[in-house]
């Protein structure tokens, strides 16, 4: 069990190396807690001077290391909101709104970026699986269904290719013109989405394909 806990200033300790950017200072001041018999907190040491200059706008504090995290209910939100596609800058704006203003936002716009690139590598490797168990359901339903995937160096998915048996004869029977329409890293993921699509006899577009 923890006895003892120390709160120290952000300026405590000295630099790794000179010229460093931290604003290190050996500054003295700190808090020391300890337990209480009955599992408490008390405060047994102040030290309430510090060696230095204080800031003197909130906004100031961004800058500090210890104001770089997002709290677990902010994360779930952003969670949230990037899940359903809202853009970075949109999220942003959410956050602030609820901090009351932008300058309110205890931390950066740049942590922000960090963690939802974070959630994004995260939910890529999910929708990849369950890509994976689509398709493996499509073909248990459909012997026709056939896809390809190549991967770069990392085991990444590099390009997707897939069709089903109701295209494939859609493709003998109307297949003498096709399309390629693409959306080009319009999406989540940042890579082109293309589809194969033709015209049948009723002057109907159809998918022969997608990639």
């Amino acid at each position: 069990t923890k006895c003892m806990q120390e709160i120290i200033c952000g300026c405590a300790g000295k630099p790794e190396r000179e010229n460093n950017s931290l604003m290190r200072s050996n500054c003295a001041a700190m808090l020391r807690l300890h337990r209480t018999d009955d599992g408490g907190w008390y405060v047994s040491e102040n030290r309430a001077s510090h060696n230095h200059e204080l800031l003197r706008t909130c906004a100031e504090k961004l800058h500090w290391p210890s104001h770089r995290r997002i709290d677990t209910y902010t994360r779930d939100l952003v969670k949230q909101l990037r899940q359903n596609n809202v853009n970075l800058g949109k999220v942003y704006s959410v956050i602030g709104s609820l901090f009351g203003r932008m300058e309110n936002v205890p931390f950066t716009k740049r942590c922000l970026r960090t963690f939802c690139g974070m959630l994004s590598r995260e939910q890529a490797d999910d929708d990849v699986r369950k890509t994976m168990d689509a398709f493996s359901e499509l073909g248990s339903n459909d012997p026709e269904f056939s896809y390809v995937v190549e991967v770069d160096k990392e085991s990444k998915i590099k390009t997707l290719l897939w069709t089903n048996g109701r295209s494939k004869i859609q493709y003998h029977n109307f297949g003498d013109v096709i399309t390629f329409d693409t959306t080009y890293k319009t999406n989540l993921y940042d890579m082109p989405f293309g589809l194969f699509v033709g015209v049948n006899n009723h002057f109907q577009s159809i998918i022969m394909g997608g990639s």
